[in-house]
């Protein structure tokens, strides 16, 4: 029982039996038998409120009420008949021993009712574990609400920093809930979690019961440490072991795809350094085309492998504003026939939000691999508006091809860096063209993503945010009657 719940009793232990006694003898005009079942009531009641010792004293002063107002002689305390006595002592007795029961039926049914709370507690402390995305945030303001704290924080001391001394500084604010707290030493109850970390509550002080309570909230703040280190190191280990299949799969393929035009153009240059040797012109200006094409496969693969990287950490910053297709498909088709591109454009389709330069380098990407393995067939660029998650439409670009290549079952498969669809011939390549181009779309806040072509081939399918109206295009295109209909 709480003190204000005793003082209560006691209060209440004194009023009542005088009410009753009062009751009793102005308006029921009730009998000794009657006044004792009535006084009797008084003394539980007393002991549901405030417990067993102001049921005592109600149940004393009841039967003190009884002998001088009940009992002949009236009017004192005396009692002359044997009888009378015994009945005022079993009395007594009775009302004590049922206080006795009520309070300690009153006191298992509040402890029960603890148990069931800091159950609820506990098994919320799991869900919190496992569910929330900060679980120790979480945690923390659980516990301020379950101890009706006005801050509760969680307390870390870098080792060597004055916990073999005993010194209480250098303390650092790990996470908190509600008000901030600056140390240990400005709450008002610290439990310790283990030699380096305190929880801390600004609030009332906790009773017995609620410190033991407490002491799970510390085990589970253990708990949730332990597991975000585990967390950490687990994925520090995963990107550990990615980079390493990274670094590995780059020095694979960089010295398989690096001597094939390292040996062309090997060839070339000492051909015609050779001075023995004598050239026509055309033979010159194909050997200088094979250097020049050779050149060329190891910039892209030199550009695929520093976009992959830059990827790969997160540096990508893209420029984002408005964009036509038109306005980056001249330089994003440099390297491919004229003739092998056919154009699906309205002329009535909106900007895409997007960084120019990356735009084209993704589709440069995309229509260069269409060409790699499509070989003969044409390569459509169809433009329009899809709709999106939510409400949002977005612009779209789709590179369809009619190759006759194989394709992997899962087709997102060929998004993964270093795979290749050949090893051999002309169709071989780094195997990142695929991967930077979805790199680069979606570091835009775009998507990309594979579609069969009915009747066979492959079409990738490019959407990004649209973006605000603007003036129509005045750039010179290269790419003649890009906004006519399949031409």
């Amino acid at each position: 029982m709480s003190v204000r719940r005793v003082l209560a009793g006691l209060v209440l232990a004194v009023v009542l039996p005088a009410g009753l006694q009062f009751l009793l003898l102005q308006v029921w005009h009730a009998n000794l038998t009657t006044a004792s079942l009535i006084q009797l009531t008084g003394a539980v009641g007393v002991a549901l409120v405030g417990g067993i010792w102001p049921a005592l004293l109600a149940a004393l002063w009841s039967s003190l009420l009884l002998n001088y107002f009940m009992t002949e002689p009236t009017g004192q305390l005396l009692i002359h008949e044997t009888d009378m006595a015994v009945a005022l002592v079993c009395f007594v007795a009775v009302a004590g021993a049922v206080a006795w029961v009520v309070d300690v039926s009153a006191r298992r049914a509040a402890r029960a009712r603890r148990a069931g709370a800091e159950a609820a507690v506990l098994n919320e402390l799991t869900r919190v574990a496992i569910a929330t995305e900060d679980p120790l945030r979480s945690l923390l303001d659980q516990a301020r609400q379950v101890f009706k704290a006005d801050a509760a924080a969680l307390f870390v001391r870098p080792s060597g920093s004055g916990s073999d001394t005993g010194d209480d500084s250098g303390w650092v604010l790990l996470a908190g809930a509600g008000q901030q707290l600056g140390s240990p030493d400005a709450a008002d109850t610290v439990e310790r979690v283990d030699d380096t970390t305190v929880m801390a509550l600004l609030g009332p002080h906790l009773t017995a019961g609620e410190s033991h309570l407490l002491k799970a909230f510390a085990a589970q703040a253990t708990a949730l440490r332990a597991r975000q280190q585990l967390m950490i190191s687990r994925l520090e280990n995963e990107r550990l072991a990615q980079d390493n299949l990274m670094r590995g799969s780059i020095l694979q393929a960089v010295s398989h795809d690096l001597r094939t035009p390292l040996a062309g153009i090997k060839f070339s240059v000492s051909s015609l350094l050779h001075q023995g040797g004598s050239f026509s012109t055309e033979e010159r200006r194909e050997l200088l085309q094979t250097t020049d094409a050779y050149a060329d496969q190891l910039g892209l693969l030199v550009e695929n492998l520093l976009d992959m990287s830059r990827i790969s950490s997160g540096s990508v910053g893209p420029l984002l504003g408005p964009v036509h297709w038109e306005d980056v498909l001249p330089g994003a088709l440099r390297s491919v026939p004229p003739e092998s591109v056919a154009f699906q454009i309205p002329e009535d389709c909106p900007p895409v939000e997007a960084d120019p330069g990356l735009l084209e380098r993704v589709i440069a990407n995309l229509v260069e691999n269409a060409a790699r393995h499509a070989h003969s067939s044409v390569i459509t660029l169809r433009a329009g508006e899809a709709p999106s998650a939510g409400s949002d439409v977005h612009g779209e670009l789709r590179i369809i091809d009619a190759g006759t290549g194989p394709l992997p079952q899962d087709l997102e498969d060929m998004f993964k860096p270093f795979q290749r669809m050949t090893d051999s011939g002309e169709d071989a390549g780094v195997g990142l063209g695929l991967a930077v181009a979805r790199g680069l779309t979606e570091a835009m806040g775009g998507t990309l993503h594979p579609e069969r072509t009915p009747g066979g081939g492959l079409t990738m399918v490019l959407r990004l945010p649209l973006a605000a109206p603007r003036a129509p295009s005045n750039a010179p295109s290269d790419a003649p009657g890009i906004r006519q209909e399949d031409r």
